[in-house]
């Protein structure tokens, strides 16, 4: 039994030990998953998610109601997975079946039951209709705030509303934003803003979109070119300009506020309206109308049509003697009162005289009708022109003058030659005159050379010359000064002649001869043939002129209302010229003279009168002519518009009236300045319309017309424009700029300021400018001169002042430099100076650049000393041995040398010359300081005498012979500035024969002793020579030794200056130690002084 009991107990033990091995844990479930709430569309498939751990058994509840699955009902078409998610094949939203509602999962076992949390399953719907839309086409104008609504289509969940602008959607902005509702609200709508729009509905059902919209934002019509007011002239075109632009597009009419519209010649184009030969009753207040469903506008514009100028007095045809007076004269009229030009006949097109003018003798009346000229002259002859223009056309007139002389100008014969005289001779200058005036008058003029001034030889002028009835000029008892140009001159009422000869004075002239015999006159020319611009003439040779001298043939002529007659470039040895360049129309009179070495001949008889003939274009009759000249003399081209481009330029453009192939050849373009000064330009084509004039006054009224011309003949001018050149900065600046200081922190500032022409506009005031440090302040005053306060002391100021008018300020003045000193220095300086600061010309930068320049220079200088004491640089460098210690003296040296560094002593008179050196005069076993210094003796060195031609006793005997002086190094002592204290150097070396070897020796030197010297100069040698002037009558005084301190170390020595003796004084010697010695009365001694010596360094080498 209890075997059995035992068993049983071990298998229930074994059992129970597998099932625990084997099973879940004990306890309900526990979920994994829980359920999302969802939103599908209808009839879409979905899953409700649920996963539990120890689950036997997952359930699905819908609002408190079990789910029925496919398992249990096959025709579900929901479907519990075996991970127990809930799958629904396709969502269902029927009255009568909705898959909508509040799910939840339960996990249920053996141990209990777990609910996970709910989820809802929504079923998305989206109506098809939108609840509200925009109209189709919206308008609105700029500015307008603008309003689309849009109501979404009803759906679940609510759908989203966004806009789309032409496909795109609309982002927010500051002025484009959506309301909550759906709306679409633009604010101060612009013209861009129009567009199609589409509002768009979306949620997980679908989309929708609503109809498109056309929004138009409207513009209001706006004038994009304003009429302005036109004055025409009669029967011409006239376009009232008038650009409308709008949206949409307005609309343009034409209205006339106080008249009638002229119909038939009336009509709008491209929104302009075209007047077509104004008349004077066209003449009235135009209105410009735009209106569109945006708005409207309107503008008023003034047409004025003014009548061409008429002229009432047409100048006439007319012949004068020269020397009258003549008047022509030409009446215009017209409303407005036109300007009246004359052109006179010359080349220059701009000869132009207006009403109170003058130039020479022709001048204008007042009122410009009448044309005087004084005195008329044969070069007056000519076409005269008649203008007038105004706003409304031009008119021309014309009247030929022609100064005619009753009888040729005189002839000179026979005039003087070229001649050469000795100094006393006589003189003979000819001049015989031909004139069919009554009376002829012969003066002479001397000038010293070509380009100096004439004055006139009379009689008793000087009693060598004299005037013979003959018109001759004699010259006796001729002088150097009487060379030179004698001039023979004519004189007559039909005009001038003058012919002039060159004397020459020379001694090598020998007897004057008498002057050759002339050739003979040829025959009177005769005129073979004639055109516009040329005549062949041909004559016979003289039947009394032999052959044997070669000739040929000079022509001379002169065109009636000529002051004198002319010789023509034809040069022929043929009995036949042709001289051309004439003038066609105009009268011609030939002589000839045969031409030798001998000299010109008499003049022939002159020919008879014969005249070119008058000047044709080419291809044309005088038909032809006069119809070109009836054609321009109506108006052909009318001005249109000036317009200023620059101070200096004006755009002009005109149109012809009417087609100008073929009548125009081009216009001369005319500007009239205010006051005199006329410009003309020549324009090229007839289809020419526009041309811009240059080189204008800024600042000047003036006055622009344009004349027509085909070939020679000119038409009439067209209607004038006249304005004012715009303004340009001023010309000039202001000068004379002063300042003057008032008190402490002002000046006051003066200069003399610009007028007339320099301004160029109207002058507004000066702009004064103050720069310190490149800081500006800039004040602007009407007067010339400005009161400058807060100035801060001590700083240096530059002023510059210029012009300022309405175009800017002009070219600023030169800098002045303003120092703002303290008042006390001020007023010391204003004392010796004046009150005035005036910069100097050059560049204010040069101050600011001098001053670093300076700092630097100080710095480099300050730099390079210190570098010098810091380096041991020896007492005496290689090139300068130690004293040169010489035992004799010359008899006049008084001073130690301190001249140049290659000169020892200074060369007297005699040695300049000399090809001796007087560079170094060494003894040849010795070595020279190119300049004085005392040695301070070591101990093992003997004191030495120190004398006044830097020459001392004989070295040391622990020096050897030959061998180089030992240098001092930088501790020996105190160097010093011996320049300031010993007399200057002697004129010539010492005598090399006196020794200081034994002072109480002294000899004198006499003559001239050659020595040479040399020494070792770094492995070299040099020789020198020197010479010594003789001098018996001195002598020198030696001191012996001196003896030095108790210890060298203690003390250092300085020597006085020493001074030699004549030989009257007598020798003597000096005493050594601390006696004293005695000498002449030239005599000095020498003092020794002991100082204590700085601190020794360490000896330095010598050699670098």
């Amino acid at each position: 039994m209890e075997a059995a009991l035992t068993v049983l107990a071990t298998l229930v033990l074994l059992l129970g030990t597998l099932g625990h091995g084997g099973a879940l844990p004990e306890g309900p479930p526990v979920l994994r998953e829980h359920p999302s709430s969802v939103v599908v569309p209808r009839n879409d498939p979905v899953t409700l998610n649920c996963a539990a751990s120890g689950a036997a058994r997952i359930r699905w509840f819908r609002d408190g109601e079990e789910v029925t699955t496919s398992p249990q009902d096959p025709r579900a078409h929901r479907v519990l997975l075996p991970s127990g998610s809930l799958f629904f094949l396709r969502v269902t939203s029927t009255r009568r079946d909705s898959d909508a509602g509040t799910y939840w999962c339960v996990a249920a076992n053996r141990y209990g039951a777990t609910r996970s949390r709910n989820a809802t399953l929504t079923v998305a719907t989206l109506a098809t209709d939108f609840q509200s839309v925009a109209e189709p086409e919206v308008k609105a104008r700029v500015g307008d705030t603008v309003s689309l609504p849009c109501r979404p289509p009803r759906g679940i969940p609510r759908p989203e509303v966004t806009w789309l602008r032409d496909g795109r959607q609309v982002s927010d902005s500051r002025r484009v934003t959506v309301t909550e509702e759906g709306d679409l609200v633009i604010s101060q709508a612009v013209e861009k803003d129009s567009a199609v729009y589409v509002c768009r509905a979306r949620n997980a059902a679908g989309t929708r979109e609503s109809p498109p919209t056309a929004l138009s934002i409207m513009t209001p019509p706006w004038f994009k070119e304003r009429p302005a007011n036109v004055t025409a002239a009669s029967g011409v075109v006239v376009e009232l300009a008038c650009r409308v632009q709008g949206s949409p597009s307005p609309m343009v009419t034409w209205r006339r506020l106080d008249g009638k519209m002229p119909i038939g010649r009336a009509a709008v184009e491209e929104q302009r309206l075209v007047l077509r030969e104004v008349a004077a009753t066209d003449s009235g207040v135009y209105v410009c109308e735009a209106e569109s469903e945006a708005g409207r506008a309107s503008a008023k514009v003034t047409l004025t049509v003014v009548d061409a100028p008429e002229l009432t007095q047409r100048p006439q045809h007319l012949q004068v003697m020269a020397g009258e007076d003549a008047r022509i004269s030409c009446r215009v009229e017209g409303e407005p009162h036109p300007m009246v030009v004359w052109r006179l006949p010359t080349l220059d097109r701009t000869a132009l005289l207006a009403p109170g003018q003058s130039s020479g003798r022709a001048s204008v009346s007042e009122d410009g009708h009448t044309l005087q000229l004084r005195q008329a002259a044969t070069e007056d002859s000519g076409t005269y022109y008649c203008w007038g223009v105004s706003s409304g056309g031009g008119v021309s007139g014309w009247a030929e003058m022609v100064v005619v002389l009753a009888l040729p100008p005189p002839v000179v014969g026979v005039g003087p030659q070229d001649q050469k005289v000795a100094p006393g001779g006589t003189v003979t200058f000819r001049c015989e005159v031909v004139s069919e005036a009554a009376e002829a008058r012969v003066t002479w003029h001397y000038r010293a050379a070509t380009h100096l001034p004439a004055r006139p030889i009379s009689q008793g002028t000087d009693p060598r010359f004299s005037l013979p009835d003959n018109g001759a000029l004699i010259i006796k008892d001729v002088r150097p000064d009487d060379a030179g140009v004698y001039s023979c001159h004519v004189e007559a009422s039909t005009g001038n002649a003058e012919q002039s000869a060159a004397l020459r004075v020379s001694e090598d002239a020998g007897d004057s001869e008498p002057l050759p015999l002339l050739p003979a006159p040829p025959t009177k020319p005769r005129v073979v043939d004639v055109n516009q611009t040329a005549v062949q003439l041909s004559w016979l040779p003289n039947s009394q002129e032999g052959g044997e001298w070669a000739q040929w043939y000079s022509v001379e002529y002169w065109r009636r209302g000529w002051p004198e007659w002319r010789v023509a470039d034809a040069v022929t040895t043929q009995e036949s010229c042709v001289v051309d360049q004439l003038a066609p129309g105009h009268t011609y009179t030939f002589l000839v003279r045969a031409v030798s070495s001998r000299g010109a001949s008499f003049p022939s008889p002159w020919s008879e009168p014969v005249t070119a003939r008058p000047r044709r274009e080419s291809g044309l009759d005088a038909d032809q002519l006069r119809q070109a000249r009836r054609r321009l003399s109506r108006p052909v081209v009318a001005l249109s518009g000036a317009s200023a481009t620059a101070p200096d330029s004006v755009l002009l453009n005109w149109e012809f009236l009417s087609p100008a192939e073929g009548a125009v050849e081009g216009v001369l373009v005319y500007s009239v300045r205010e006051g005199g000064g006329v410009q003309v330009a020549t324009v090229l084509g007839a289809s020419s319309s526009s041309h811009v004039v240059h080189d204008l006054q800024p600042f000047t009224p003036y006055t622009f017309f344009v004349v027509p011309f085909w070939r020679s003949v000119e038409g009439t001018p067209s209607n004038s424009y006249s304005l004012t050149t715009p303004e340009d900065v001023p010309l000039e600046a202001p000068s004379d700029v002063r300042v003057a200081r008032r008190q402490e922190g002002s000046v006051l500032i003066q200069w003399t300021g610009v007028e007339g022409t320099a301004v160029r506009g109207r002058l507004q005031g000066y702009r004064v400018t103050l720069s310190h440090n490149g800081s500006h302040s800039t004040q602007t005053v009407a007067s010339p001169w400005l009161e400058a306060t807060g100035l801060l002391p001590g700083r240096l100021y530059t002023v510059r002042v210029a012009a300022l008018n309405g175009a800017g300020p002009g070219p600023s003045s030169d800098p002045v430099l303003l120092d703002t000193r303290s008042t006390d220095e001020a007023l010391a300086a204003e004392e010796g100076a004046g009150s005035v600061l005036y910069a100097p010309p050059q560049p204010a930068w040069l101050a600011y650049l001098l001053v670093p320049l300076v700092v630097v220079l100080f710095l480099v200088t300050l730099w390079y000393v210190r570098r010098l004491r810091h380096k041991a640089p020896p007492s005496n460098p290689p090139h300068a041995p130690s004293l040169y210690q010489d035992p004799s003296l010359c008899p006049d040296h008084h001073s130690v040398n301190m001249y140049s560094e290659h000169k020892l002593w200074r060369p007297s008179e005699s040695d300049k010359d000399s090809s001796l050196s007087s560079t170094r005069l060494l003894r040849p076993d010795q070595l020279a300081n190119e300049y004085a210094e005392p040695r301070v003796q070591r101990p093992n060195e003997a004191t030495e005498p120190y004398a006044t031609t830097a020459l001392l006793a004989p070295p040391s005997p622990h020096l050897k012979q030959g061998a180089p002086w030992r240098h001092q190094s930088d501790d020996s002592g105190v160097q010093v500035n011996w320049a300031a204290i010993l007399p200057p150097p002697p004129s010539c070396p010492p005598p090399p024969d006196l020794d200081l070897g034994d002072p109480s020796v002294s000899s004198p030197y006499k003559g001239t002793r050659k020595a040479s010297s040399q020494y070792d100069n770094m492995g070299g040698s040099e020789q020198y020579e020197w010479p010594c002037d003789g001098a018996s009558e001195h002598t020198y005084d030696v001191y012996t030794q001196v003896a030095p301190c108790s210890n060298p170390r203690d003390g250092l020595l300085t020597f006085s200056t020493l001074q030699a003796r004549g030989v009257a004084g007598g020798g003597g010697g000096g005493s050594g130690g601390g006696g004293g010695g005695g000498g002449g009365p030239n005599s000095r001694r020498v003092r020794v002084d002991c100082h204590p010596p700085r601190p020794v360094e360490p000896p330095r080498s010598n050699t670098h």
